[in-house]
């Protein structure tokens, strides 16, 4: 058959315009929030943010008129052409224009959110875009199985509905494991992270495996029961080994971090940033450099090698060293709190909780320093313990300290951070 003449005999363009439509409405209405966060220059943020919205509709398109056109194939008998055809050759053709319109319910919304979010296409995005695709694919190749096994009408709504809502069902669960396998990722994915090579794994085994399975049966060997057996044998192996790989994870899958793309200048320090907020890199490594002299004036050890913006461990926040320091240089500059940032990262106690009091302290004296006292207090107000008399406390403390000459405020800040982790207490 005739590309032009099997495409316009697929049920695909005739529902591609409903389906299109109900899927941009979608992206309107209800994909705000998602986007709404700054990816950082990082496609793969963007990309998922419509992957876990969208990708249960396309398998339930791809499924669902997949299952239709093997049905149209069993009525008007071609699929009984198979001792003379290639059955995978006509599943192929038929399956053609379906999966084109379940990648399109796909591709085109995250064309547009790329271009609503000003963010180029990169290695990491592209890559989990086409998992998406090959999940979509599988799900066709199964749907169409189910077309062939079961010709009456009412397999196609079933296959379609039953598609959509187990994904769905699946991030309702209390139990994490049955949403890795559909190839939806709990918790957006953030600057720099993708996910593991088993994460990606694990529901395109069981997805790829159940697809050739059922496809088996259309081989032609000589014995209808070997065909089932290796069918049923493929089917539970593929899912014993992707529910092994996944049992033990929780609710968000594993992910490897440090590929979004960063943006290094400057020496003592070395200032990184993601490289799509760096266009003003210079004037915050000068602004750095000027906040660690007035800690160093002040007798803190402040000059580390390098400062690296928090956004590349979001998610698995990396600890500063003496050498190597991780702050939130983004949000300061872009608060105008970029020296009270820095200040923070600059006090060292020895425990993991320091005691309250004295930690609160040696916070605000610290912040004093660098010329951003109220940021502090703001931080402070939002927690409940912090009361008017509480305020009053720190801000008379550290004025006493502050009228000390230099050496006389370091011996205190010494003797404070000690005794912090001495008196033991909450982290602040």
């Amino acid at each position: 058959m005739k590309p032009l003449t099997l495409i316009r005999s697929s049920s695909a363009p005739r529902v591609a315009p409903i389906v299109l439509l109900l899927v941009f409405a979608y992206y309107a209405t209800d994909l705000g929030d998602d986007l709404h966060s700054d990816p950082l220059g990082y496609s793969a943020t963007v990309i998922d943010a419509v992957l876990r919205n969208l990708l249960p509709v396309a398998y339930a398109v791809a499924s669902g008129l997949a299952a239709w056109e093997a049905r149209k194939l069993g009525v008007s008998e071609v699929w009984k052409l198979g001792a003379v055809r290639s059955r995978y050759a006509v599943a192929a053709q038929h399956l053609f224009p379906v999966m084109a319109l379940a990648w399109l319910t796909l591709l085109l919304p995250v064309v547009c959110a790329l271009a609503q979010k000003r963010v180029m296409p990169d290695l990491p995005g592209l890559a989990l875009l086409a998992f998406a695709l090959t999940l979509c694919a599988a799900h066709g190749i199964v749907g169409f199985a189910g077309g062939v096994a079961i010709r009456h009408i009412a397999i196609v709504p079933i296959i379609a509905v039953t598609d959509f809502l187990a994904v769905g069902w699946s991030t309702g669960l209390s139990i994490p494991w049955p949403r890795h396998l559909t190839g939806l990722f709990a918790g957006k994915i953030m600057f720099g992270e993708f996910p593991t090579l088993t994460a990606l794994a694990a529901p395109l085994l069981l997805a790829a495996g159940t697809a050739a399975a059922v496809a088996l049966p259309w081989a032609p060997l000589p014995r209808r029961t070997l065909r089932g057996v290796l069918s049923a044998a493929l089917v539970l192996a593929c899912a014993i080994a992707s529910f092994s790989a996944v049992s033990k994870w929780s609710y968000i899958g594993p992910r490897s971090t440090g590929h979004g793309t960063m943006t290094c200048a400057g020496q003592a320090p070395r200032v990184c940033l993601p490289a799509a907020r760096a266009d003003h890199i210079s004037d915050l490594i000068e602004e750095t450099r000027a906040t660690l002299q007035t800690l160093r004036r002040a007798g803190l050890s402040a000059a580390p090698a390098s400062l690296t913006d928090t956004a590349l461990n979001l998610r698995y926040p990396k600890p500063s060293t003496d050498a190597d320091w991780t702050v939130a240089l983004i949000t300061g500059d872009a608060t105008g709190t970029l020296r009270y940032q820095i200040a923070r990262e600059a006090v060292r106690f020895d425990c993991a909780r320091p005691a309250t009091d004295t930690a609160r302290l040696v916070y605000y004296w610290v912040s004093s320093k660098v010329g951003q006292p109220d940021v502090y207090l703001q931080r402070l107000s939002t927690e409940p313990d912090f009361t008017a008399p509480e305020r009053s406390r720190i801000q008379s403390r550290v004025a006493e300290i502050l009228r000390m000459n230099t050496t006389q405020q370091t011996d205190w800040y010494e003797r404070a951070a000690t005794a912090a982790c001495a008196e033991g207490g909450d982290t602040t």
